[in-house]
């Protein structure tokens, strides 16, 4: 189980099905071997997403959460 943060709009473009604004999810639960991901959006409902989608959602999540991580890092007090 996952807990997400990212900006207020961060989309991701999947091969099949869309946009997907990354923003509105509270929840992830992925299985690598499946290729499947469980999305729990903020309103409580749930969407699974299969192979590609899957793939692409999951690199834009890491992807938002790098740069969170550094926006954290370089804005720090010392």
């Amino acid at each position: 189980m996952q807990i997400i943060s990212v900006p207020t709009v961060f989309t991701c473009k999947t091969p099949t099905a869309g946009w997907v604004n990354l923003a509105l999810i509270r929840q992830v639960m992925d299985d690598e071997d499946e290729k499947v991901v469980v999305v729990t959006w903020l309103n409580g409902d749930t969407t699974v997403f299969y192979e590609e989608n899957a793939d692409a959602i999951l690199s834009s999540l890491k992807e938002a959460q790098q740069r969170c991580n550094d926006h954290r890092f370089k804005n720090r007090r010392l």
